[in-house]
């Protein structure tokens, strides 16, 4: 029974349904990100390289791929446990030849990499010619997995940093807008003033969770969007030369 909840949790949290609405703190923030992966994934085929794939949670987006192979840090901001990985990276090399890989997928990991632009070289390496990368980055949004959180990027950085390091942007556009931006900070800080790791938390949470994630659901419906501020940068690339 507690394997079929901490299923039905991972679940909740990357892919929030209709009952996530109500007990998953990040469902504005995850229900963006899914929805952009979800429409994309269409565009990744051949042998995919999932780069900081920790449990894989959208692997199944991606059916276009005959190979699936996920990559992670050894020592991260996240248990072993928490993990489903076929490879470890060094934090320098990604163990692979030369154009190995049709298809690269990497969904909230350079705010976690010191040397971005080496990693990037990294991924042009690996990656065929024209091979297609699709990279999602964290624009607001608290700190997490410590140490290990080192940046926020915005728009221009990232065009510079991608176009710098050999890759064609396809296109790129956000995620989430101010209005859902501030409701989810409100459940954010409700979360982070509670005790640590009780029911008590879990408890006092659930009433906020659901009051500010209607709120940030019908005020961005009814008023007009600001993309000003947003959640996280979507990017599809093409790797160039």
């Amino acid at each position: 029974m507690r394997e079929r909840i901490n299923k039905f949790i991972q679940k909740e949290k990357f892919h929030p349904s209709f009952i996530g609405f109500f007990i998953n703190h990040n469902f504005l923030i995850r229900k963006s990100l899914r929805k952009s992966l979800k429409s994309n994934a269409g565009l990744l085929e051949g042998v995919l390289l999932d780069f900081g794939c920790g449990t894989k949670p959208y692997k199944f987006f991606f059916v276009a791929c005959k190979e699936y192979i996920g990559v992670d840090y050894k020592i991260e901001g996240r248990e072993e446990k928490q993990k489903d990985v076929d490879v470890f990276y060094d934090g320098k090399n990604i163990p692979f030849d030369n154009n190995k890989f049709d298809s690269i997928l990497c969904t909230e990991v350079l705010e976690h990499v010191f040397n971005i632009d080496e990693l990037l070289m990294e991924f042009n390496r690996v990656l065929k010619l024209n091979g297609k990368l699709i990279v999602t980055t964290p624009f607001m949004w608290e700190e997490h997995e410590m140490p290990y959180d080192f940046a926020r990027y915005t728009t221009p950085a990232l065009k510079y940093l991608y176009e710098k390091n050999g890759f064609k942007i396809i296109h790129n556009y956000q995620t989430g807008n101010a209005i859902e931006v501030l409701q989810q900070f409100k459940i954010n800080y409700i979360k982070n003033i509670l005790p640590e790791k009780t029911i008590f938390k879990h408890i006092i949470l659930l009433p906020f969770t659901v009051y500010y994630n209607l709120k940030g659901v019908i005020m961005s419906w009814i008023l007009p969007k600001d993309k000003k501020t947003y959640f996280n940068n979507v990017f599809l690339l093409e790797k160039c030369e």
